[in-house]
């Protein structure tokens, strides 16, 4: 299984797909680790156990990045 970075803006999401960041990073603790740095390289950042996804503040706006298994 692979997985893929996926970001979304909450601010202005309005139904669209989240934008696709990486795919086909065959480790999942790789794609995890690679989300937790993006997150981490905003000031304003974040983790939300409930959800388990990763939360950044840009532009004014908050966004969600995350990984998700490609199937």
């Amino acid at each position: 299984m692979s997985y893929s970075i996926f970001v979304r803006d909450l601010a202005h999401d309005h139904g669209r797909a989240p934008l696709l960041l990486a795919y086909d990073i065959q480790d999942r603790s790789l794609a995890a680790s690679l989300v937790s740095v993006i997150a981490t390289s905003y000031r304003d950042h974040g983790f939300n156990p409930a959800t388990r996804v990763h939360w950044f503040r840009a532009e004014g706006s908050v966004h969600e990045i995350y990984t998700w298994p490609q199937a």
